[in-house]
């Protein structure tokens, strides 16, 4: 995979991971929603999150687009700077081959992948409910992102732990019979479609 395909990949993989490619429409925080903000020519959110997640000012984003940059130029460049420690308009001013950029910068595709793994993992946290470690002891028991994420949000309303939510499902059931078990409406808490899968991937 080439360096430009690996970046827009991780930008948006990380709504993916959370979803299973379903997106939310009311999280409007979740990155997935700086991608449709292109499409209906919105870009408050996208700048925002650009702002609050990179260290970007939002005039400087705003200035790029006026002056005809393409979306994706900006977040590759608010991403690079972020890794290098360049400001984001000198590393924009360098856009020509970002994999150029890159190697100039000493950004490897490593830091790249790891950066995106990381955001992945903080992000889901998030949703989940729970810290960063125990994010990863889950995954590696093998449970699917998006079954952590409903399972953490019942978890949160009924006032359980995570673990004894994700042990309620099981291949014979689902999430909303889980969230009925706990005395949770998984309506009011997910909006729809809600995640119908198995508890592990």
């Amino acid at each position: 995979m080439n360096f430009k395909k690996r970046l827009l990949v991780g930008l948006l993989s990380g709504a993916m991971i959370l979803t299973g490619g379903q997106a939310f429409a009311n999280e409007p925080e979740m990155p997935d929603d700086t991608w449709q903000a292109e499409a209906r020519g919105d870009v408050s959110v996208w700048t925002k999150f650009l702002a609050e997640k990179y260290g970007v000012d939002e005039s400087q984003v705003k200035a790029a687009l006026d002056s005809g940059v393409h979306f994706e130029d900006i977040n590759h460049a608010a991403v690079l700077a972020k890794l290098s420690g360049k400001s984001f308009s000198e590393v924009l001013a360098m856009r020509v081959d970002w994999e150029q950029v890159a190697q100039k910068l000493g950004v490897t595709h490593e830091q790249i992948e790891n950066f995106y793994n990381r955001e992945r993992e903080e992000q889901l946290a998030k949703r989940a409910g729970v810290d960063v470690k125990t994010l990863q002891a889950l995954l590696k028991d093998g449970y699917h992102p998006q079954d952590i994420m409903i399972a953490g949000k019942i978890a949160k309303t009924s006032n359980k732990n995570i673990k004894t939510v994700l042990e309620k499902r099981k291949i014979n059931n689902t999430w909303e019979d889980v969230a009925k078990s706990f005395g949770v409406d998984l309506k009011k808490i997910m909006p729809p479609p809600h995640g119908d899968k198995h508890g592990k991937a």
